[in-house]
C-alpha cells in the first residue's frame, strides 16, 4: 500500500490522511475529501429507487436516548461523553489557572454520537407503521477505540440506510441490501468477503449476546483489505429484530416494529479504494470512477463485464 503520509507530491490531488499526535484522529487532504464526496454520490445513487427520508444527524445525541436504547449498557467502553463546567465565571477563572482545570467538569445531557442511525428510532415513537419507514442518514460518529491501525478511527463518517416495519419486511430488505452493497463494492474492483459477525458487547453476558447474534445471523460485515495484510469491515447489513420497536413503542401490523440498516464507513471504503487503485482517484479506471460516483450502477457495470 502507498504510505498515505508520504504519498505522491501532488498533494492537492492525492487522497491522503495526515496523522496527528492523537491515535485514531487524522487530518484529511483536499483529495481525500473529494473522494468522500464522490462516495456520497455513489451511495445516494445506490438507494435512488427507494423513498428514503433524508436526514443529516448532528455529532451529539441525548444521553438519555442512548441509555434508553441500550448502547450505554452494551458498549460503555466505546461511548464518548460530553462533560462541562457548571459553576460561575469567577470560579472558572480561578480553576483555569490550575493544571487540573477539568476536575470540576460534570457529565451533561449529551454524549458523542456512536452510530448514525440511533436518533432515527426515537422519531418513530408511538407510531403504527402502515407502511415501512425508510431513512437515509449521515453523520460524524465517535467511538473510543483509538489505535494506530489504519481505518480504526475515533472520529469517522458514517452513512446509513435504515428501515422499520414488519419482521418479514426487515429481513427481506436486509438480504437485498447485503447483496446490493456487495455488488457495488465488487463493481469498484474490491475483493469483498461477506461474513456473519457480532458486536463487541461489554460485560459478563457478552458471550451470550454475541453467540445469539451469530446464530440468528443478525449482523453481516463486508470486509475488504484496507492496507497490506489488514482486512477491516467497511460496510455492514444488520437486523435489530424488535429491539427498537419495543424500546420506542412503535408497531407494524399490530406488533412491535422491527428495524434493519445498511451502514457504510466512508473513511474505510476510501482507504480500501486507495489501497486497491492508488492515491489519485483521477487516475483510476473509468469503470471504477463511474460506479464510485453513481454515474453507472453496479448492476449495469456487472452486466457490461459479462458481455
Amino acid at each position: 500500500m502507498t504510505d498515505l503520509r508520504t504519498a505522491d507530491p501532488r498533494t492537492a490531488e492525492a487522497a491522503t490522511l495526515l496523522p496527528t499526535d492523537t491515535p485514531g484522529v487524522v487530518l484529511y487532504s483536499a483529495g481525500f475529501e473529494r473522494l468522500i464526496a464522490d462516495l456520497r454520490l455513489g451511495i445516494e445513487a445506490l438507494g435512488a429507487d427507494e423513498p428514503f427520508e433524508r436526514l443529516a444527524i448532528p455529532p451529539v445525541i441525548s444521553r438519555a436516548l442512548v441509555e434508553r436504547a441500550g448502547y450505554a449498557k452494551a458498549f460503555p467502553h466505546l461511548l464518548g461523553t460530553v462533560h462541562s463546567f457548571t459553576g460561575t465565571p469567577a470560579e472558572w477563572r480561578e480553576l483555569a489557572e490550575t493544571p487540573d482545570w477539568h476536575r470540576e467538569q460534570r457529565i451533561g445531557d449529551l454524549v458523542l454520537l456512536p452510530a448514525a442511525c440511533y436518533p432515527v428510532y426515537a422519531t418513530l415513537e408511538g407510531r403504527e407503521l402502515a407502511a415501512p419507514a425508510r431513512f437515509a442518514v449521515s453523520a460524524h460518529c465517535f467511538r473510543q477505540e483509538g489505535s494506530a491501525e489504519p481505518g480504526r478511527l475515533r472520529s469517522f463518517r458514517m452513512s446509513e440506510y435504515v428501515t422499520a416495519g414488519t419482521q418479514q419486511h426487515c429481513e427481506d430488505w436486509r438480504s437485498a441490501w447485503l447483496a446490493r452493497v456487495a455488488e457495488w463494492l465488487r463493481a469498484m474492483d474490491l475483493k469483498v468477503s461477506v461474513e456473519v459477525a457480532d458486536d463487541p458487547f461489554f460485560g459478563r453476558a457478552r458471550k451470550v449476546f454475541q453467540a445469539a447474534q451469530r446464530a440468528q445471523e443478525l449482523k453481516y460485515e463486508l470486509r475488504v483489505e484496507v492496507a497490506d495484510g489488514l482486512v477491516q469491515a467497511i460496510a455492514s447489513a444488520n437486523c435489530h429484530k424488535d429491539t427498537f420497536g419495543t424500546v420506542f413503542s412503535f408497531t407494524a401490523d399490530g406488533e412491535a416494529g422491527h428495524t434493519a440498516c445498511a451502514a457504510f464507513g466512508l473513511e474505510r471504503i476510501a482507504l480500501a479504494l486507495i489501497h486497491a487503485h492508488g492515491p489519485h482517484p483521477a487516475d483510476w479506471p473509468a469503470p471504477v470512477r463511474a460506479v464510485l460516483t453513481g454515474a453507472v450502477s453496479a448492476t449495469a457495470q456487472a452486466a457490461g463485464a459479462d458481455r
